[in-house]
């Protein structure tokens, strides 16, 4: 009787443990320094999540994410590249899960391992090294990460991953890069990969008929002038470029799929913005979303929920022979060691939840000169108030000048 309480109060003070540990997660230790990324609070949130990064836990490769997306929205590119970068390396390595951490993460839950990232997240490290090596003005290194990620996303298709839709992005990105080079070359292959993609004509049509009128490929000029109409696509003497790279809305967040709680399905966040307004004076141009984290984050998740049931229910008749073998030893300690092992198990809800619902785009001419530029936020309900305003921005003739806001709310 002695050696059984002995055993009981051990596997109770294991499975308090274990309970504590749960709540001592990802999603709690990340709320704070979200929220002050929310809020503009950059410095709090560098200094929580540059801890958190040293604890060197099971974890690390979503803080280092997440630091990185403070370091972005802080206007430090330098610390976000070296940031992502590690991210990155630590993304790509795949063996890294022991043995000890794949039989708990089966026995218990899937929280036990490191976390190694959903394919979009992996294939957005490189996206946002593109965007910060370009606001850092390193146009070659962000040509290579933009050509990293649909590089990643071959890859996966061929190793039988999921990705569900070209970046888009990336590619117009790195298109607008070698605009602004003058290698018009190259920046008229990627734009004519986006048509060949299907991605919406708005930015697209004036980039195509632009680049075949400097080209002087009359031939593909009057075909575009067919398919898209009568367009304003001459960049003039004495005009350049204002380009807007928009993050709009919250992504979503991981919650247990009803029905079934031991996998997790993503749930949308709450954001009331649409998309923004880029303004000079009476010119305007609206963002256009590029790349939809939102949709693609859902789509991924819920292509792989069988593979996911599968290995939960594996793990559930997996738990029942372990109990049922102590339970032959000692009914008290079986029932409990069952009790313990069903109460530890939970769906894995971790994810990179400090990035936006969706990647936007903006492209507006302006006069050569020193501007205050206006971003109005434009509502789901439509409705448009002012977000941020640049001032004295610089323009020079056939330049084009990259912009970066993020618009959370």
């Amino acid at each position: 009787m002695d050696r059984r309480k002995r055993i009981a109060k051990v596997l109770s003070e294991a499975l308090c443990g274990l309970l504590i540990l749960g709540c001592a997660n990802y999603a709690s230790r990340i709320r704070e320094p979200r929220s002050y990324i929310e809020f503009g609070r950059y410095d709090a949130a560098i200094e929580d999540l540059k801890a958190l990064v040293e604890r060197d836990d099971n974890d690390r490769l979503l803080y280092l994410m997440d630091l990185g997306i403070a370091y972005h929205a802080a206007g430090l590119y330098s610390e976000a590249i070296e940031t992502f970068l590690k991210a990155d390396k630590l993304a790509e390595i795949k063996d890294y899960t022991s043995l000890s951490q794949e039989i708990g993460s089966f026995i218990l839950n899937d929280n036990l391992k490191f976390y190694q990232g959903e394919n979009f997240e992996k294939v957005l490290i490189n996206t946002y090294l593109a965007i910060d090596y370009t606001l850092a003005h390193q146009w070659d290194d962000a040509l290579v990460e933009c050509r990293r990620v649909n590089q990643k996303i071959d890859r996966m298709i061929n190793e039988g991953g999921l990705p569900y839709e070209r970046n888009a992005f990336a590619k117009y990105l790195a298109a607008t890069l070698f605009e602004a080079r003058g290698e018009y070359n190259d920046a008229f292959v990627d734009y004519r990969q986006l048509l060949k993609w299907n991605v919406d004509h708005r930015y697209l049509a004036e980039s195509l008929l632009r680049m075949s009128d400097r080209l002087k490929s009359s031939q593909e000029l009057a075909e575009y002038k067919q398919e898209f109409g009568k367009r304003n696509y001459r960049l003039d003497k004495g005009q350049g470029e204002l380009v807007l790279i928009l993050e709009q809305g919250k992504s979503p967040y991981k919650v247990p799929y009803e029905g079934f709680n031991l996998i997790p399905r993503f749930q949308k966040n709450y954001y009331s913005s649409l998309s923004g307004v880029l303004r000079v004076g009476e010119r305007t141009a609206e963002s256009h979303p590029f790349f939809d984290i939102e949709q693609v984050a859902i789509k991924e998740l819920n292509d792989k929920i069988g593979r996911i049931m599968a290995k939960k229910i594996g793990g559930t008749v997996a738990k029942a022979v372990i109990a049922d073998q102590i339970y032959q030893r000692d009914k008290a300690l079986g029932i409990l060691a069952w009790i313990a092992m069903r109460a530890t198990d939970q769906a894995d809800l971790r994810s990179w939840s400090t990035l936006p619902a969706r990647l936007q785009l903006a492209r507006l001419v302006v006069p050569a000169g020193r501007h205050d530029v206006s971003l109005d936020r434009v509502s789901l309900s439509g409705h448009r108030s002012v977000a941020f305003q640049w001032h004295n921005v610089v323009v020079q003739s056939g330049e084009l000048v990259f912009l970066n806001y993020r618009m959370t709310d």
